[in-house]
């Protein structure tokens, strides 16, 4: 039976998407994604998307590393961090090219009873009107500009019948709960990739091979 296998934040660490996958035993039938955050930070990272350009049964939605690089593709003024310019130095004269691939990136991937975002949802606001910033930034409620630390956790007040899938919150373990699943194990800083399987809703991980990153 083809699975749908749900990946952490990969960071641009190749080497350990491969570990997982082979430990995963994925062969083409099976459906992959990622929660978005493919590049930046780590040693490969075009390495990571051309594996998941390359193969029709790969997808990601948006994570907020790539709409920043994105927003500067677009002439847009963004606040650009080392690791950034080096992804884009990666990249080089195919900088461009990855863009225009990762603009068509979706939001959010809705699976039926599962919903993969990269950071969150605004609880009491419909999924269609949910905005962009949140969906690929957001970490907690009560006024707080989207990446903030402080305040309350959006999934603290999530009611939603789907179970989310998301990353962007780095958690030593995967973050599980009746109705939320955060699985960004922190891979680039020496921690764990982490994938869900479905339908089983199986949680398999492989350690990193090296902290790539330190977090900021």
């Amino acid at each position: 039976m083809p699975r749908t296998i749900i990946i952490g934040d990969i960071h641009g660490c190749y080497f350990e998407l491969a570990d997982l996958l082979n430990k995963v035993g994925v062969d083409e039938e099976d459906r992959l994604i990622c929660v978005g955050d493919l590049i930046t930070k780590g040693p490969a990272n075009r390495q990571v998307l051309e594996f998941f350009r390359q193969r029709k049964n790969c997808e990601s939605v948006l994570g907020n590393h790539e709409y920043l690089l994105l927003q500067h593709h677009r002439g847009q003024t963004v606040e650009l961090e080392p690791a950034h310019l080096k992804t884009i130095a990666e990249l080089g004269n195919d900088f461009e090219e990855y863009m225009i691939w990762i603009s068509r990136w979706p939001y959010y991937i809705d699976l039926g009873d599962y919903l993969v975002v990269h950071a969150g949802i605004r609880p009491g606001i419909r999924l269609e009107r949910q905005s962009v910033t949140d969906l690929t930034s957001l970490r907690t409620l009560d006024g707080f500009r989207p990446g903030s630390k402080n305040g309350t956790p959006w999934f603290e007040r999530y009611k939603g019948r789907k179970i989310v899938i998301f990353g962007h919150w780095v958690f030593k373990t995967p973050m599980v709960r009746v109705n939320v699943m955060g699985i960004d194990t922190g891979c680039v800083y020496g921690g764990r990739l982490t994938s869900v399987i479905l339908p089983q809703g199986r949680l398999i991980s492989v350690q990193a091979r090296k902290a790539y990153a330190t977090k900021g």
